[in-house]
């Protein structure tokens, strides 16, 4: 196995661990030590589906980049502590009983496409349950969308107290690591985009063939085909159910495209020295405008769908292509 590569070890990915019935908290902590690899989830209904992953060492970041986001300077990260992330993003069926047990008003005024006039701007109408084009019309196995970071951090809270377990936003060190899987090429599996319609929903010929303009990259000329595109089909012009392609070489599913994934880093580039390489999330108490956001979306050109790419948006951000995958702490060692 050379450096860098973790393999996620090969146990079925059945779901195990403590499985608690009901909304309460959790009596017992989870069984230790876990696998990884090892699929488990927290309560019987309503909690996501985790993968645990073991630390590992591995190169964050890439040489590259568009003008003033800069994707470097490249370093080593050694992963001090093991830690679960979601199998899937969070759904809506699951966003959906945190805000039926805990009142939670959702937010509007979410940006999506305007199909009239081609362009993306605020609805005032427009939530998780009513999106906007291509976002899933709220469907309970599509990825919930038009979540704030501040949303997401709600969510967390209560599936933190819901289960007695410790849930957060990733890091961007813990996203980019489990992304990656232990690839260090462009994306996880391999250099071309045009590789990748079997394990990530980005913009492909479905997508540039729909008339859907894509957030990033403009319109060429009000051709949408002409503009850049996996040149394979991933089956879906807009946002897929979680779990619709093939997960990466760690288990997990839609990290790449799909939709924006949040995480718990403030956004600062090329990353400032003082960014942890343990694993740990880069938080500036004092100058915090922009949260890192990962992964790109349905709706993204390749370029920004590679594992490196860093997205940068305030917390009240709420738009038709940004979503969430929890992360968990986990106590022990993984075998």
């Amino acid at each position: 196995m050379r450096a860098g590569r973790v393999r996620q070890g090969a146990a079925a990915l059945s779901i195990l661990g403590t499985v608690m019935g009901g909304g309460g908290m959790a009596g017992a902590k989870p069984v230790q030590p876990r696998q990884a690899g090892e699929v488990f989830t927290d309560c019987a209904q309503g909690c996501p589906q985790m993968v645990a992953i073991a630390p590992g060492r591995f190169r964050m970041g890439a040489d590259a980049g568009e003008e003033g986001r800069p994707e470097g300077p490249v370093r080593e990260i050694a992963l001090a502590r093991p830690y679960a992330l979601g199998r899937f993003e969070v759904s809506n069926q699951e966003y959906t009983l945190f805000v039926d047990e805990t009142g939670h008003i959702p937010s509007t005024d979410c940006r999506s496409l305007d199909a009239e006039r081609g362009t993306v701007a605020k609805t005032p109408t427009a939530d998780f349950r009513d999106p906007g084009l291509g976002a899933g019309d709220g469907a309970p196995q599509m990825p919930v969308v038009c979540i704030s970071w501040n949303d997401a951090q709600a969510y967390l809270s209560w599936l933190s107290a819901r289960t007695g377990a410790h849930y957060r936003l990733p890091s961007e060190a813990e996203w980019e690591y489990a992304a990656r899987a232990g690839s260090q090429d462009d994306y996880p599996w391999g250099t071309s985009a045009d590789d990748g319609c079997r394990q990530a929903n980005m913009l492909d010929e479905d997508g540039a063939a729909s008339g859907m303009i894509p957030v990033f990259g403009g319109q060429a000329d009000g051709d949408t085909t002409a503009l850049p595109h996996a040149a394979c089909h991933d089956g879906h012009a807009g946002a897929a159910p979680v779990g619709s392609y093939a997960p990466n070489a760690f288990g997990l599913h839609d990290m790449i495209g799909n939709v924006w994934e949040w995480t718990e880093d403030c956004y600062a580039a090329p990353y400032p020295s003082a960014v942890p390489r343990d694993g740990r999330p880069y938080v500036d108490a004092a100058e915090c405008p922009l949260r890192a956001v990962r992964g790109g979306s349905w709706i993204s050109t390749p370029f920004r769908n590679r594992v490196s790419w860093r997205g940068r948006d305030p917390v009240d951000q709420v738009t038709w292509i940004f979503g969430l995958r929890v992360a968990r702490d986990i106590e022990g060692d993984i075998q």
